[in-house]
Order: C-alpha cells, then structure tokens, then sequence
C-alpha cells in the first residue's frame, strides 16, 4: 500500500529562471547539503535517464531518479529509489507560473518499508528529504531573484558615472 502527500512552496522567480537553476544539477548542492556526486546516466532530461548521486539527509547512500516524463519549466514525473533504503517514491514536480513568481508544487507517493529507523517510516523520510529540498531551493532562487535586482541598479550607475 501506497501513502501520498503533496507540498508546496513559492518564488519569486519567473518559472523560466526557475527551471534554469533546477535543470543544472551541478546547482543543487549549491543550496542544499541534502545530495552530493551527482551526475546523469543517459541524456539529460530525457525520458529514461537517471540522476545518480549520494543522498545525505539523514543517512548516506547511493540515490537513482529515474526519469519517466519531462516537460522543460513544467512538469517531471520520475521515480526515486536506493537499494540500500528498502523503499521508492514515485514522484510529480509542476513549475507554475504566478503573477510574481513561480509555485513549484512536488506530489509524492511513497512504498515499502526502511531498512533502517527513520521517524515515520518511508513516508516520514520522504517529506522531510522534499520539505527540506525544496524548501532550501526557493531561499536559493529567492536570493538569485533579490542578487539580480540589486546588481541591475548599480550597473546602471556606474556606467552613467563612467568620466568619458
């Protein structure tokens, strides 16, 4: 038997620049401890491919994201496993574009039983890994969206106090 959550969380940052950051998984460890020595097996964000890496959040071990359906700045449907877990999540991520950012809405349903003790079993594993993740991912966003708009102002001052 299957258990199901759904979690949310906003930016202000246009879908577009929000996928730009996602897409490159070079970035993640950039705002989140939570994953490390990523890398594709397969064409990136094709049908088929995978994400491998290490998970670190609570435990290490080796992680596979198995891609099944990519819609750029829309919407992912993969399934994430490690065989050192005892439990998946098949999992969709939408990309949706508000007026004055994007709300990035993450549906998870969790199988299987640990094969180590976590708080809340898979399911509790799972919803702190995705409310952490991608948490950490909006403030990193967030933070790229305020560095944009502070960096905009003052270029435009110093090119116009430039002496000619």
């Amino acid at each position: 038997m299957s258990q199901h959550f759904s979690y949310s969380v906003s930016t202000v940052l246009s879908r577009d620049r929000v996928w730009a950051i996602f897409a490159d998984i070079e970035n993640w460890p950039k705002f989140s401890d939570v994953y490390s020595n990523l890398r594709w097996s397969g064409i990136p964000w094709k049908n088929g491919s995978n994400v491998l890496g290490t998970l670190r959040f609570p435990r290490t071990m080796p992680l596979h994201y198995l891609l099944e359906t990519c819609r750029p700045a829309s919407f992912l449907r993969y399934v994430g496993y490690s065989n050192e877990a005892g439990f998946a999540t098949h999992r969709t991520v939408r990309f949706e574009q508000q007026q004055g950012g994007t709300m990035i809405v993450v549906d998870s349903y969790i199988v299987g039983t640990p094969t180590f003790a976590v708080a809340g079993g898979g399911f509790g594993f799972v919803r702190m890994l995705t409310e952490k993740w991608f948490r950490d991912f909006a403030v990193y966003c967030d933070l790229e969206a305020e560095a944009r708009m502070e960096m905009e102002p003052r270029d435009a001052e110093s090119l116009t106090a430039r002496p000619l």
